[in-house]
């Protein structure tokens, strides 16, 4: 049987009449053609599609990693400023605050409660596992950690500043200053320690250092205190005054030819509390100067500052008036 495709009809040759005739398809057949011409058309394009996207990101794709990179980008930049602002409470702060305590004479802080610790439940992590999620909660935990070694380091000088503002009110008690401004018209006579009485001649112990000077020189308290006695008769010491200064440590000022402050008076440091005399078992103008550390005589010397000028002595002067 002989067959003739014309204008996609098929035909066949009828040797019975000697003519052409149509081969019809019957509708099965046509939709089944239909199908896998429809099947064959789809599975060249995914083919295409999948070689295209193996060579070129999707649109999708593109948008994402645009994201993605983005979001690295300021996940870095965060990181970075978190590192150096830990790096630098670290290297100023932490070394400041040592320097601070050893001063002070406080105890040190411990590097691992300064550094707030880390480990235990991760309250940002994600039950999803993924790479994003793993930045995110990374970077959270250096913040929560640095906003907690901030947190104890403020804690840290705010118990600084309440140790400073007790040892300065306590230095403020200590007599760390002469009792008169020592200018080439006043020098010590005699100083602490066993020496030989100049009206018996034995040798006693000096509780005090002498200083010699014109009469009516000014005498100046040597710390913050309160007047306990105003004595203008006592034999030995004759015109005296003792003050306490507290924290242990007490001042007598002896052998005065005036007294300017009366028993029960506050007085500041630098304060003219009376005048330089003769008065008493003495034998020329002169101040005893004694001082008292938990009711035994200690050496008054040791308590100067060495480095006070006489213009700076008189400037502390003024300024408690």
């Amino acid at each position: 049987m002989l067959y003739l495709r014309i204008r996609r009809k098929k035909y066949y040759f009828n040797t019975s009449t000697l003519s052409f005739v149509e081969v019809s398809k019957s509708k099965r057949t046509k939709i089944l053609k239909g199908l896998l011409t429809f099947i064959a058309i789809n599975s060249l394009a995914v083919v295409f599609l999948l070689l295209l996207y193996s060579f070129f990101d999707s649109p999708e794709v593109s948008i994402q990693k645009l994201r993605a990179k983005k979001y690295f980008t300021k996940y870095a930049s965060l990181t970075h400023k978190v590192d150096s602002l830990t790096s630098s409470l670290h290297s100023a702060h932490y070394a400041n605050d040592q320097i601070y305590r050893n001063i002070l004479e406080m105890d040190s802080l411990p590097f691992s409660i300064r550094s707030a610790g880390t480990g235990g439940h991760d309250p940002y992590a994600s039950p999803m596992k993924s790479f994003s999620n793993q930045f995110f909660s990374n970077l959270m935990k250096k913040i929560e950690n640095l906003k907690m070694q901030i947190n104890i380091q403020d804690e840290s000088y705010e118990e600084i500043m309440i140790a400073a503002l007790k040892k300065t009110n306590e230095l403020r008690h200590i007599p760390g200053i002469p009792p008169v401004n020592c200018t080439d018209h006043v020098w010590i006579s005699s100083y602490f320690g066993t020496r030989k009485d100049p009206f018996s001649f034995i040798h006693r112990v000096h509780h005090g250092i002498d200083f010699c000077g014109p009469k009516n020189t000014e005498i100046f308290a040597t710390a913050d205190g309160i007047v306990t006695l105003v004595e203008h008769s006592r034999k030995g010491y004759g015109n005296e005054i003792v003050v306490d200064h507290s924290f242990g440590h007490c001042t007598r000022y002896a052998h005065l030819n005036s007294i300017m402050v009366q028993e029960g008076q506050l007085i500041k440091r630098g304060q003219l509390i009376g005048l330089m005399g003769n008065t008493g078992r003495s034998t020329g103008t002169h101040l005893h100067y004694e001082v008292w550390y938990l009711n035994q005589p200690v050496n008054p010397l040791y308590f100067f500052a060495d480095d006070l000028t006489s213009e700076e002595f008189e400037q502390l002067a003024k300024n408690t008036e």
